[in-house]
Formats: structure tokens, C-alpha cells, sequence
């Protein structure tokens, strides 16, 4: 978002009514309107409320109305002086939010999610928040992508902060080039906004398409929305009085209508981007138009009619909007770990009307309440000397707690000196009825491992077993067995994350019997024989890996053949899973189909850590979970060659499915199994693939 308050510098909100000559309330307002609709989609939806775009649009405007007019002007552009105390003036609400969040992280958050709240923690001080949660959006190890972050609405500042490091080099740059050409400065900078622009659109409308989740964080495809605002202020700045030069370019008997038209225009089309924009609609590209382009109208439209009493203008100018605009960066940096922290406590997935007034009221409270002691820091010796030395000192303030903060995050394991045997971990032992008693002891795995808990996958294939054209698409891994004889079987495993999450007990299984496995896994690609997949890649892959199973000619193949749902109906069929193992049933080779586990709305490892195992919330109804029968048991009586495998009766009770059973967390997230307890699974896993495909134990 942004916070400047004036039209001439870019900087953290002046106190209420202190407005300098110049001052266009319409801004102000805007920004009330825009904190405004990001609180309450934030609360009360989960739509992109446009708001953030908003605030780029305006932060660009004013940043670049500041710099044009000193380049015009002939006065220095005192970039380094400029960037100092736009951060200091900035960093000062932020570390107190931050210093609130560490310690609520330390108080109230589930241990396992420490060391990744941390480093938003050190993403958001350094401004590279955006870049930080990039990188987790589309790392699908990261076990708690789907996590919400209390911190996660400060991409939008990291965003905004590299656009303040980058914005005044380009203005100087544009100067300079249009020194050394002889050209106008403004034909110059307009060019460059307009390429900026162009290129930072486009570009947005490919990663929207191809990566979403990184095409949203990234600063790449957000620079369109800055130089949009950018062109604005180019396009009003011919005089010291934006608004008296742009009634010129028009006579006045038209600048009024155009300009009452402008902005009710862009007004309607700020407020209405939330409701009209369903939630798949995908930021920033083209969705992201109707909040920009209606940001820039009413920027242009309080220029060409200021004041009007019919104008847009005049309704952003009210004294509420006025007075949220003027607080609208403490409401937005607070609103969000506030709600993050009441869901969290509340345990509840929504928020009630008056829980929601409530969140914003704290953060109003705590805007006000954090402005005397900043005021007060800011008038200490040595710091009021100057804003360099109070952005160190600031930034310093965080840094130490943090350091400490990440130690102790990392030396912490409540399970140290507690012997990890099958007597103080029995994990699926107890589902099995082998374990009637289970001791008293800290349950694992610990958040620190949960990272470790993907699984044991074996060794890289060999080339003769790597399919060809797999490479770039999935990963082929083998077991080989552990006398290094030659094996008395080969299984071929093919899937995703939920088969790679097989391979622990079927490793057990594997030595115990003298099997060779060959697994074929594509993380996020389900194993089906869909002629039109959702992801090309994915299809790609898996005709790859059908081909190169048929031609290993292996004893069985191994796939799961269901999807768990969280919402109703928790569970059906994978789509066009009969078609992806037809062929290997017309080859003669036996399919073991694997049920899935289930798959809940929110992180169980995090669940059990925040609330306890014995919490309902942890311990979800089976009926909510998965369909009452496996929906495989009717593909398996039309094909004699397909042997469905079901664990649900090692993953649920006959009433609830928990979070953990024998002192074990059953899942590392919403629905991949540990590899603890994967590791008690492997009875359970070797005994009814041999009883499915009708082989002896070789025991």
C-alpha cells in the first residue's frame, strides 16, 4: 500500500489534518476507500479486494509528481537523502508490528511453523516479503504453502519499498537521457513509463497464466500498476498546480464534465472490482485493470474538476474517508496479523460481523496507541540527529530480538532424551489393536523435522530404468534390494506426492521380501489416463511413465486410484483413472490401487501443535473425510487384474480420523502422511499387497 499524505513526498502518513499547501483530499479519501475494502475483503471474503492495486497506483503518482517537479524545477534530485527518510519515516510502524508479531509467533503459534514465520519476519524488515513467499507459493515441498502467514499482507510493502529504490534512478536516468538527446524531459519520461508499462503488462499476463502464485508476489509483473500512476502524474505535471495545468489542455466549459465524469467513473470501478471479480480471477493481470485504471480516472478527474460539488471529489473529501486515509498504513499493517492471530486462538475458519469490527477497532487502537511511543523514539539524542541513524537503530531494534528468536527456534526439541522405540511410539500399532497402553511422552515428529518427513524415496534410477522423457517432467527413483541378489519381484510405483508417501512401508515391505521398486512421481500430477489434462506437463509425464512401465513388464503396478476431498464429497474416482490403467491390465499386469488418505481444510500437524490431539478440531468426523465405501471396490469387480488396497482403517477409527495415533503426528500438513508414521504402516502395507496380488511371504 502506500502512505505518503502530500502530493510531494512519498512517505509514512502525517499526523490527522496536517496537510500541506496543495493537499488534494480526493487522495486522502482514496486511500480510506482503499484501506477500507482490503480490511473488509480480508475479514469477510476470500476476494481480492483491489485495494493493494490502489495504493501502487497512488504511491507512483505522488513519488513521481515529487521528483518531476524537482527535475523541472532544476532543484537536486537528493535521491539518497530521499530514500533515507521515506524508510525511516516507514520502518518505525513496521518494526513495532513486527516486535508484536515475534512475539505472538513465540506465544501463540504451533512450533512447527517457527523457523518459516521467522523469516517472514526478516522478509518483511528487509522489504523482500514478496520474494520470500514467492518462492513458497510454488515450492511444493514447503509442507506449509497453504498456511496463512500473519505477515503475509507485507508483500504489498516489499513491493512498494523496491519501487521506492527503483522509481527515483529511472526518473534521474530519464533526466539525463533527455539532457543528452535535447529532448523534453516529460517526452522522455513518458516513453520510458509507457515501455514500462507495456513490457510489465505483458509479461503479467504470461506468469498469471503459467505461474500464478509467483506472477502475484512478484515486483516484475506488478510494475505496470506504478508506471500507470506514473503516466498519471507525467500527464498533470506542467505546472506546480497539477490541476490548474490539466484544465488548460481542455476548455474549462469541458474540463468539469470530463473530469465529474473521470471520477465517478473510476470510483465505481475501484469499489465495484471486488464484488464484480469472482475469486478466481487472477491478479495482476487484466483482472487487475478495473482497480488501476479507476485509480488513474479519479487522479485525473480531481485534477479537471476539483472540488465540484458534483465530483467524486467531494465524497472521497468526507471526514470519515479523510480520517481512515490518514491512518490508513497503521490500519493495514495491523488489521492482518490481528486477524491472523484471532483465527488461530478462535480456532474458527470465518469471522462474524461484529469479531470483524472488532479486528478493525484493534487495529484503529493500535495505530493510535503505537504513534506517541514513535514519536517518542524519534525524539531521542542521537536519533532525531538524523533519519539514517534512526532507520539503523530501528532496524536494529527488530534484528536482535529476532537473532535470539531464531536460536532458540533452533536448539528446542521437547522430544530430546525420550527414546524413539515402538513401545513410546507405537503409531498404527495402536489402530491395529497391538497396543492397548500408550505411554506419556512428547509426540513427533517435532516441527523442526517435519521438513525431513517426505519420506525415504531410494536411490536415482539407473539408465536403464529412467524412462525416456521424463527428464524435466518427474523424478525416477529405485529400491533395490538390500543383499544385492537379484530381485524376486519388481513393483512399479506411479504418481504424485500421495505415492510418493507409499514408499516408506513399501521400502520396508520391499526389503523384507526381496522386491525391486521403481517409482515414477511428478509432484501435483495425479496418475490418470485423461486425454485432456488440466496440466499439459503432467499429461505429459504420466504417458511417459505408463510406456515405460509396460515395456519394464514389472510383477505389478502400484497407483492410487481415489481423491479425497475436504468439502463434500470428500472423496470420487481420480478422472480418467480407468483409462490410465487399462493398458496395463490388457498387458496382463496386476494394478494395485491405492486409497487415498484423507484430506482435511487445514494443516493437522499445526492443529494437534496450536490446540492439542485431544481437540475435536484435530480429531475430524471419518463421514467428513471420505465416502462411506471405497469408490474403487466397483472398478475392481469389473476388472479381475485391479486389487484395491485400503489403510483407512490405519488412518481413521470407525468415527474420527486424528491427528495422531500412538504419540505420532499422522500428517506433516493437510493430507500428506509422516514418514513416522508411515514407518508403522508397513505391516499393514506389505501384508495386503501380498494378500491383493496372491504372493507368499518369503519371511
Amino acid at each position: 500500500m502506500t502512505y505518503p499524505t502530500t502530493t510531494t513526498t512519498p512517505a509514512a502518513p502525517a499526523p490527522a489534518g496536517a496537510h500541506p499547501p496543495g493537499h488534494r483530499p480526493d487522495i486522502q479519501g482514496l486511500r480510506g476507500v482503499a484501506v477500507l475494502l482490503v480490511v473488509a475483503f480480508h475479514l469477510w471474503t476470500d476476494r481480492v479486494s483491489g485495494g493493494v492495486d490502489v495504493f501502487f497506483v497512488l504511491s507512483a503518482f505522488l513519488l513521481t509528481g515529487t521528483f518531476v517537479r524537482r527535475i523541472e524545477r532544476g532543484r537536486p534530485l537528493a535521491v539518497r537523502e530521499y530514500w533515507v527518510r521515506t524508510f525511516a519515516r516507514l520502518i518505525g510502524p513496521m518494526a513495532v508490528m513486527l516486535l508484536a508479531v515475534l512475539a505472538a509467533v513465540l506465544t501463540l503459534f504451533p512450533p512447527s511453523r517457527w523457523e518459516e514465520l521467522l523469516s517472514h519476519v526478516w522478509g518483511s524488515l528487509s522489504y523482500v516479503q514478496n520474494w520470500v513467499l514467492a518462492g513458497q507459493s510454488v515450492d511444493y515441498y514447503a509442507a506449509d504453502s497453504a498456511e496463512t502467514t500473519p505477515l503475509q499482507h507485507t508483500w504489498s510493502l516489499s513491493v512498494q519499498g523496491q519501487v521506492f529504490l527503483l522509481w527515483p534512478l529511472l526518473l534521474a536516468g530519464c533526466a539525463l537521457a533527455a539532457r543528452w538527446a535535447g529532448l523534453r524531459f516529460r517526452t522522455v519520461a513518458l516513453a520510458v513509463f509507457a515501455l514500462v508499462f507495456a513490457g510489465s503488462f505483458a509479461w503479467s499476463l504470461a506468469q498469471t497464466a503459467g505461474a500464478p502464485a509467483w506472477a502475484y508476489f512478484s515486483t516484475v509483473t506488478r510494475l505496470w500498476e506504478f508506471a500507470l500512476g506514473s503516466l498519471a502524474a507525467l500527464a498533470l505535471a506542467r505546472s506546480s498546480r497539477p490541476q490548474d495545468a490539466s484544465r488548460r489542455s481542455l476548455p474549462e466549459a469541458a474540463a468539469r464534465p470530463v473530469g465529474v465524469a473521470l471520477g465517478w467513473s473510476g470510483l465505481a470501478a475501484v469499489v465495484a472490482t471486488p464484488f464484480l471479480l469472482d475469486t478466481g480471477a487472477r491478479f495482476p493481470g487484466t483482472a487487475a485493470l478495473a482497480p488501476t485504471l479507476g485509480a488513474a480516472a479519479i487522479l485525473l478527474g480531481g485534477a479537471l474538476a476539483p472540488g465540484r460539488p458534483l465530483s467524486a471529489g467531494r465524497v472521497l473529501a468526507a471526514r470519515p474517508l479523510l480520517w481512515f486515509g490518514d491512518r490508513a498504513y497503521g490500519i493495514y499493517l495491523w488489521h492482518w496479523p490481528l486477524l491472523i492471530t484471532y483465527l488461530l486462538i478462535s480456532a474458527r475458519d470465518d469471522v462474524p460481523v461484529v469479531d470483524g469490527l472488532g479486528v478493525l477497532a484493534a487495529s484503529v487502537l493500535l495505530t493510535r496507541a503505537t504513534a506517541p511511543l514513535l514519536a517518542g523514539w524519534r525524539a531521542l539524542p542521537g536519533v532525531r540527529a538524523g533519519h539514517g541513524l534512526r532507520l539503523a537503530a530501528t532496524a536494529l531494534v527488530v534484528a536482535v530480538p529476532l537473532t535470539g528468536a531464531h536460536q532458540y527456534t533452533v536448539q528446542r526439541d521437547p522430544s530430546a532424551g525420550v527414546e524413539r522405540t515402538p513401545e513410546n511410539y507405537p503409531g498404527a500399532a495402536v489402530l491395529r489393536g497391538d497396543v492397548t497402553e500408550v505411554p506419556d511422552v512428547p509426540i513427533i515428529p517435532t516441527g523442526a523435522e517435519r521438513e525431513d518427513e517426505w519420506g525415504d524415496t531410494g536411490g536415482p534410477c539407473s539408465p536403464e530404468d529412467a524412462p525416456e522423457g521424463i527428464d524435466g517432467l518427474g523424478h525416477c527413483r529405485v529400491i533395490e534390494p538390500d543383499d544385492g541378489a537379484d530381485p524376486e519381484r519388481t513393483v512399479v510405483v506411479i504418481g504424485d506426492s500421495h505415492a510418493q508417501q507409499l514408499l516408506t512401508p513399501i521400502h520396508r515391505a520391499a526389503d523384507a521380501q526381496g522386491w525391486k521398486v521403481v517409482s515414477y512421481l511428478r509432484m501435483a500430477c495425479r496418475y490418470t489416463g485423461d486425454a485432456e489434462p488440466a496440466d499439459a506437463e503432467c499429461g505429459e509425464f504420466n504417458a511417459a511413465a505408463r510406456q515405460a512401465a509396460l515395456e519394464a513388464e514389472p510383477d505389478a503396478v502400484l497407483t492410487i486410484g481415489t481423491l479425497s476431498l475436504p468439502e463434500a464429497p470428500h472423496e470420487k474416482l481420480v478422472d480418467g483413472y480407468e483409462a490410465g490403467v487399462r493398458p496395463f491390465l490388457d498387458a496382463g499386469i496386476p494394478v494395485l490401487a491405492f486409497r487415498d488418505n484423507p484430506r482435511f481444510p487445514f494443516s493437522m500437524f499445526a492443529c494437534v501443535e496450536t490446540y492439542g490431539p485431544d481437540r475435536a478440531r484435530c480429531n475430524p468426523p471419518r463421514s467428513e473425510s471420505l465416502l462411506p465405501e471405497n469408490p474403487l471396490e466397483d472398478l475392481a469387480a469389473r476388472h479381475e487384474d485391479l486389487h484395491p488396497v485400503d489403510l483407512t482403517d490405519r488412518l481413521c477409527t470407525d468415527s474420527v480420523c486424528p491427528g495422531v495415533v500412538g504419540n505420532i503426528q499422522v500428517y506433516m500438513d493437510l493430507d500428506h502422511v509422516t514418514s513416522a508414521y508411515g514407518e508403522t504402516l508397513a505391516p499393514d502395507v506389505e501384508h495386503r499387497m501380498l494378500e491383493a496380488l496372491g504372493w507368499p511371504d518369503r519371511r
